[in-house]
C-alpha cells in the first residue's frame, strides 16, 4: 500500500527527483512536441491522446481519454485547469474548444515548452510552475478540472487534495484519467512494460483514491479494462505527422469480449484504468 510522505525533508527530496526527472524528459522532446500549426497539433493530439488504441490510437490510453472527454462535453466559455499539464497539450486542445485555460506543472522546461506553443498558435492558455500541494490560484476560481495520469504524481504530497478542493468553484467537476494497480496480475505484468521507472509514480489503488477525494460531494469511479489491459504488449507506432491510423481489429474483438465479461460487476474490482468524476 502507497504511503503518504510526512516528513518534510522527505517530501522535499522525493519532489526534487520527481522535478529532475521530468526536466530531463520535457528537455529531451521539447523540440518535437509541437508542429508548426495548430491544425496539425490537434490532429496528432487527437490521434496520440483521443483515439481508441483498437482504433489504431498511438496510445495505449486513448480509449478512457476519448470516454473521459466524450462525458464531459462541451467546455466552452469555462475557467478550465490543466492539472500537471506537462507540455500542455491538453489545455490546448480544450482552448482550441473556446475553454478559458490555465496550467500548470512541477516542470519548469514543460511549462516554457506549453507558454512558446500557446504563444506560437495564437491561444491565451495561461501556464505556470507550480507545486500542485502549495496552488497560488485563488479560491473557488474554477469551473472544471482535468488530468491526464497525474494524480499517481501528486497524491503522495499532503495538501494537494486540499488544494484542489479550495481552488474549484462550488459544484464545480473534476475529471482524471489513471491506471490502477489493484490487480496483482496485472501488476506483475507491469514489470515488463512499464516505461517510467523513476518518475515518481505511485501505485493507485481504489482505496487510495477515494482517500484523495474524500472531500468531494460526489466521487464517481469508472474501472474499465481488464484482458484489454493485454494491450500494453502491443508495440505502439511511430508517430509520424502524416501518418494514417491503422485499426487493430484483433484488440477491437479483445475489447468487445472485454466489455461483456465487465457486465458480471464483481469483476470491475480487477480493472486497471479508471475514470475519476469528481463534483465539489
Amino acid at each position: 500500500m502507497m504511503r503518504l510522505a510526512s516528513d518534510e525533508k522527505t517530501i522535499e527530496r522525493l519532489k526534487q527527483a520527481e522535478r529532475a526527472w521530468h526536466d530531463s524528459e520535457y528537455d529531451t522532446h521539447a523540440k518535437y512536441a509541437f508542429p508548426d500549426r495548430v491544425e496539425d497539433f490537434e490532429d496528432r493530439f487527437v490521434k496520440g491522446q483521443l483515439t481508441c488504441f483498437c482504433d489504431g490510437g498511438w496510445s495505449w490510453w486513448g480509449d478512457a481519454r476519448h470516454e473521459a472527454l466524450e462525458v464531459v462535453g462541451d467546455v466552452s466559455g469555462l475557467r478550465v485547469l490543466d492539472y500537471g499539464c506537462g507540455f500542455g497539450g491538453l489545455g490546448l486542445y480544450l482552448s482550441r474548444r473556446g475553454a478559458q485555460v490555465w496550467g500548470f506543472d512541477l516542470s519548469l522546461p514543460a511549462i516554457e515548452t506549453a507558454s512558446k506553443a500557446a504563444q506560437q498558435y495564437g491561444l491565451p492558455t495561461k501556464f505556470a510552475q507550480m507545486d500542485a500541494a502549495e496552488l497560488t490560484y485563488p479560491d473557488e476560481f474554477f469551473d472544471f478540472v482535468i488530468g491526464f495520469g497525474v494524480l499517481h504524481h501528486v497524491i503522495k504530497y499532503p495538501q494537494a487534495d486540499s488544494q484542489l478542493f479550495r481552488i474549484m468553484k462550488p459544484a464545480a467537476r473534476a475529471v482524471f484519467h489513471e491506471t490502477l494497480w489493484d490487480n496483482p496480475l496485472i501488476n506483475f505484468a507491469r514489470r515488463f512494460t512499464s516505461e517510467h521507472r523513476d518518475a515518481g509514480d505511485a501505485h493507485l489503488t481504489e482505496r487510495e483514491i477515494r482517500r484523495f477525494c474524500q472531500k468531494f460531494r460526489s466521487v464517481q469511479l469508472e474501472k474499465r479494462h481488464l484482458l484489454y489491459m493485454l494491450k500494453r504488449l502491443a508495440k505502439l507506432p511511430q508517430s509520424e505527422w502524416d501518418a494514417q491510423l491503422a485499426p487493430r481489429h484483433f484488440w477491437r474483438a479483445v475489447s468487445a469480449l472485454d466489455q461483456q465479461i465487465l457486465r458480471f460487476p464483481p469483476l470491475r474490482r480487477y480493472c486497471g484504468e479508471v475514470i475519476v468524476y469528481l463534483q465539489k
